[in-house]
């Protein structure tokens, strides 16, 4: 069997060969690039420094070796920006710390401060993100508010900022997404979301904490927002399923975490009302016009909006951080399986894959195994992406354990 098929069988509730492996083959189940650089020195493998082509979590491009050595069923379409709007070519060498060189964007220019951390500005000059020395990730710059006043956004104004696919980026799409379902047997995976683009986020223009007070006492302006953000997340749809036509098995709808590692992060009726709606919205016009599968993507504990999640139309849901509080995996298997693809959650990257022995690392993916693929419905991968630092050995481990206990 094919990995396609093996993919194709799994997101349609049917059951595969084995249980299919996702490693690389998403934005949210990918490898960290200082990890990608050890990973390939472990196998033995010369390579150029790889392609972060991520640069928000700083995810390499994982090179077909790669893929082959964790025995991945799926490969991903990229966008020619992600993060933060950065074309993905003209790649030049960056070496951020650690002496490992990485190959970045040509519009890539940190700048390094007096304590020295790496600073992204935007256009004006303004600071948006840092890297701390030593770092391997950057992390968003939030101005705190110290009014107790939010200062809304005028929605006309709002709609001014939504971002929409240039034919120069859908040309890049249709001929990845042409060449890789043409020329390889992979699942092929439309990476739709793509940083500084109309979508369905946290934020809609306000900081994090900001955000959190709005959902609570403006509920209104909050659906308005999000409304507006949705309506053209669609309009992109509508242009990328014409360059992806035929080529592509799923897509990501969205990343945006709703969960804590206690609870959700606010009330799910919350969620109901003002986020359903949009992907709901969302998820129909692909159902509607395509063959494709919907992934939704939400770290943390999620069990009281999963049923908002179905009701949307989402078909696959990552990571499943089984980890967190009241996210037992048998019960979501019992009580969601049959309505949803669960899409990681094979084992922990918190603790036991960084941390455990190999042993630990084979009974923790045999259990999930157990669990989740059961009738098929299950595609395997980490909880969130390879961080750096993991052993060779539990890496290893995991991929063999669901080699040999994989099978149907």
């Amino acid at each position: 069997m094919t990995s396609r098929e093996r993919v194709k069988k799994t997101i349609n509730h049917e059951i595969p060969d084995r249980i299919p492996i996702d490693v690389g083959g998403t934005k949210v189940t990918g490898i960290n690039a200082f990890e990608y650089i050890r990973i390939a020195n472990h196998i033995g493998i010369d390579v150029l420094p790889p392609k972060v082509y991520e640069q928000f979590q700083m995810l390499a491009r994982v090179d077909a070796p790669i893929m082959n050595w964790f025995h991945s069923d799926v490969v991903q379409v990229e966008n020619l920006s992600e993060s933060w709007g950065y074309k993905n070519k003209d790649w030049k060498i960056w070496t951020p710390s650690m002496n490992q060189d990485l190959l970045v964007p040509g519009t890539f220019n940190p700048e390094m401060d007096k304590d020295g951390n790496h600073i992204l500005k935007d256009e004006e000059g303004k600071e948006f993100a840092k890297m701390p020395p030593n770092g391997h990730y950057f992390d968003r710059i939030e101005e705190l508010s110290m009014s107790l006043e939010i200062k809304k956004t005028d929605i006309n104004e709002f709609k001014k900022t939504m971002k929409y696919y240039s034919t120069e980026e859908l040309k890049s799409i249709r001929n990845n997404a042409k060449f890789l379902h043409e020329n390889t047997d992979y699942s092929v995976h439309g990476g739709f979301l793509k940083g500084k683009m109309g979508s369905s986020s946290v934020y809609a223009g306000h900081s994090f904490t900001d955000w959190m007070c709005i959902l609570l006492t403006e509920p209104d302006y909050a659906y308005e927002l999000l409304n507006v953000s949705s309506d053209a997340t669609v309009k992109n749809l509508e242009l990328y399923l014409e360059a992806v036509d035929g080529y592509v098995d799923t897509i990501l709808l969205s990343t945006t975490d709703f969960g804590s590692q206690k609870s959700e992060m606010f009330n799910p009726k919350i969620f109901r009302d003002i986020y359903m709606p949009n992907y709901k919205k969302m998820c129909d016009y692909v159902h509607s016009n395509s063959n494709i599968k919907t992934m939704l993507h939400s770290c943390g504990s999620i069990r009281n909006i999963i049923p908002y999640f179905i009701e949307a139309g989402v078909d696959i849901l990552n990571p499943l951080q089984v980890n967190t509080n009241n996210m037992d995996p048998k019960e979501l298997k019992d009580e969601f399986g049959d309505k949803l693809v669960f899409w990681g959650g094979g084992v922990n990257t918190q603790d036991v894959l960084p941390f455990g022995t190999p042993k630990d690392v084979e009974n923790q993916v045999r259990e999930r195994m157990e669990i989740l693929g059961e009738n098929g419905g299950f595609v395997f991968s980490t909880i969130h992406n390879i961080q750096d630092g993991i052993p060779m050995e539990n890496l290893e481990c995991m991929i063999n354990t669901v080699l040999e206990y994989g099978k149907y």
